[in-house]
């Protein structure tokens, strides 16, 4: 059993973790994601990616960590909502879609963005069909096609106005709608979904959290229409808080208002424009 020794991206602490003889064997791409909890190593959780040769090749790590507010009737998870690995598997895709492709797809999704995934593994094109469909159901809506590299070569110009992903870089920006440094929310939220072990609980998980953001920020739009005068951020958020019994961080705030103006098209009240409605 294998010994490899890895590095805390965070605060750059090294471990060593063992790997099962044959845990690369069905991993397709190449590299297997092993997800390190807080204190195998230090104090942060992070995916590291480790290649055929047992080689660290790439970690993911979500920039740092945030309480994501908790909706009580939104938590609750049924066995009966466990779908059939014969139907998505889960596994399948956390095997061969890497966390930051994911954060990525998921950005976009929010922002109601056309995507287009370049993968040559077409084997998957179902199963992410399915996957992708099934996690924002009664959510959001998802304009996502999967071609292959010879194909994007051939249609690249039916592409200009979409995000466009190969594996781990965004290779089309349609007007730098995506600033990968501000992906806080969504970083963490792929963290969480491949740290959970129990696969069908994982993306009922992720299921969940997209559902959240949905409703959210659907409320957020909701009382801005309502409230057409005296409307302002400080009121927004007390809105949210005192419907659904949380506590909404800046952060948090500050994605859901992106999703609000992105993908409903409704623009917020700025700070300034809050400051001077709040009286």
């Amino acid at each position: 059993m294998p010994n490899i020794a890895i590095q805390c991206p965070t605060c750059l602490k090294k471990g060593n973790i063992e790997i099962k003889d044959n845990a690369l064997k069905n991993v397709s791409k190449g590299l297997l994601a092993i997800h390190i909890p807080i204190g195998a190593v230090c104090t942060h959780s992070f995916i590291t990616y480790i290649d055929r040769n047992y080689a660290v090749r790439d970690y993911f790590v979500a920039d740092f960590e945030i309480e994501l507010p908790q909706i009580e009737s939104m938590e609750k998870i049924d066995s009966i909502d466990i779908i059939s690995k014969d139907i998505i598997d889960i596994d399948l895709i956390k095997l061969n879609v890497h966390a930051m492709t994911l954060t990525y797809i998921l950005k976009a999704i929010f922002l109601k963005q056309k995507i287009i995934l370049i993968s040559e593994y077409e084997f998957l094109y179902d199963h992410l069909f399915k996957f992708f469909n099934y996690i924002t159901k009664n959510a959001f809506e998802v304009d996502i096609s999967y071609v292959n590299e010879e194909e994007y070569k051939v249609n690249k110009k039916e592409y200009k106005n979409c995000i466009v992903i190969k594996e781990l870089e965004i290779i089309r920006n349609y007007k730098n709608t995506i600033n990968q440094k501000k992906l806080y929310i969504e970083k963490h939220i792929v963290n969480k979904f491949f740290s959970t072990t129990e696969l069908g609980y994982s993306y009922i998980f992720l299921k969940n959290e997209i559902s959240k953001c949905y409703e959210l920020s659907k409320t957020i739009v909701d009382f801005i229409k309502e409230e057409k005068e005296n409307r302002n951020l400080i009121k927004i958020t007390k809105n949210l808080e005192e419907k659904y019994h949380i506590k909404i961080n800046q952060t948090y705030l500050d994605f859901l208002i992106a999703i609000v103006e992105n993908y409903f098209g409704l623009k917020v009240p700025s700070i300034s424009e809050s400051f001077f409605n709040a009286f």
